[in-house]
């Protein structure tokens, strides 16, 4: 099956979603809790991202970076990327999914990896405001700056409205020796814009 990746514009340089998350969902009633159930349909991506991180098959990360090695290999920007890092987790878990795709990307690219430049301090989702900038700014900060010119490729799990995403890259564009952002995320939430 594959997947379908799909460009997204912001304040990095270039940016991809790999596809959709969820290809049909359908209302099939409430559960014995009062909580509505659904029939979902997700990609080959979506499915492994879901099994992944919400079912904590962790087996499904290998499936996952096989199934998006074509795409990082013809990917031309990414010849020049010396360090990959993920975008802060909200919640935490045993394991982060975004840390560790990120970090499995790195590998396969033969860059570096960090994950402790980017905190986020506050526990609110992106999802949950008002989607205006301000309200995410407080949430992400940069620990520390670069002692020397590279370019990024910031990696997250799911893209829904773009905003922490946006708010990762200002808060990295305030270092002067990032010289090059790209961003790329796994999968993306139905009818966010991008």
């Amino acid at each position: 099956m594959g997947i379908n990746p799909i460009k997204i514009s912001g304040n990095w340089d270039k940016g991809y979603v790999l596809d959709q998350h969820v290809t049909r969902s359908v209302p099939i009633g409430e559960n014995a809790y009062g909580r509505m159930e659904f029939d979902t349909t997700r990609t080959e991506l979506g499915e492994l991202l879901f099994q992944y991180k919400y079912r904590n098959k962790i087996s499904c990360l290998e499936k996952i970076i096989g199934l998006i090695k074509p795409f990082l290999d013809t990917w031309k920007d990414l010849k020049d990327v010396d360090i990959v890092m993920p975008v802060p987790a909200t919640n935490p878990r045993a394991y982060q999914p975004a840390t560790e795709i990120a970090q499995s990307i790195a590998e396969y690219l033969r860059v570096s990896f960090i994950d402790e430049i980017l905190e986020k301090t506050s526990s609110g989702q992106a999802k949950d405001s008002s989607g205006t900038r301000g309200d995410i700014k407080v949430s992400i900060i940069a620990r520390e700056k670069a002692t020397r010119e590279h370019t990024i490729l910031l990696v997250d799990d799911l893209y829904g409205t773009g905003n922490t995403m946006r708010e990762c890259v200002a808060v990295l564009r305030d270092d002067p020796k990032l010289t090059k952002i790209f961003v790329l995320a796994m999968t993306k939430r139905k009818g966010k814009a991008i």
